[in-house]
């Protein structure tokens, strides 16, 4: 299966559903989807992170030893498409320890950052929340973020920040 050419053209909901069942029959399609993401241009990036994305929830876990890739390689990523899938990728994964600070700072710099569209804000403010469970002194710098950000944001960012807000006054 030439999975670039089928996703030269948006898929059908029936499409995107074969070409994830197709990706998760084997670790070389994940591979190959992952390469396309970061070596083409949108929007076959992004609609290859798009069905990563979904190929790893429709089988969990299944892009698990791709993560540290994803982590290395998301720095240098410009499609903000391709960011949106990989970042709510990255929410259902523990990171690995040696890669919790990159994936991090590069959350809070899409926080602050114009240039990012809400949902990747969104994805980045839960990765952050998921690693104060682990750091606590992460807390304070997330809420001053959350606060400051809502008044510039869409309401989903500030339905977001609520719901984090309130969860990290009960820690």
């Amino acid at each position: 299966m030439d999975i670039r050419s089928l996703l030269t053209s948006l898929p059908s909901r029936l499409e995107k559903e074969i070409y994830i069942q197709e990706a998760g029959r084997s670790e070389e399609n994940l591979t190959t989807l992952l390469d396309l993401v970061f070596n083409e241009k949108d929007p076959v990036s992004w609609r290859a992170a798009w069905i990563l994305d979904g190929t790893d929830e429709r089988f969990p876990g299944s892009a698990g030893p791709l993560i540290p890739v994803v982590i290395e390689q998301l720095p240098s990523l410009r499609s903000t498409g391709s960011i949106r899938s990989l970042l709510r990728m990255l929410c259902r994964y523990d990171i690995p320890e040696e890669q919790q600070g990159i994936l991090i700072d590069l959350c809070f710099k899409f926080m602050v950052s114009e240039l990012y569209p809400v949902a990747v804000k969104v994805h980045a403010m839960q990765i952050i929340y998921n690693h104060v469970l682990i750091y606590p002194e992460l807390a304070e710098e997330l809420r001053t973020i959350i606060k400051d950000q809502m008044i510039n944001n869409s309401v989903g960012f500030a339905s977001r920040g609520r719901r984090i807000l309130s969860k990290l006054e009960k820690l």
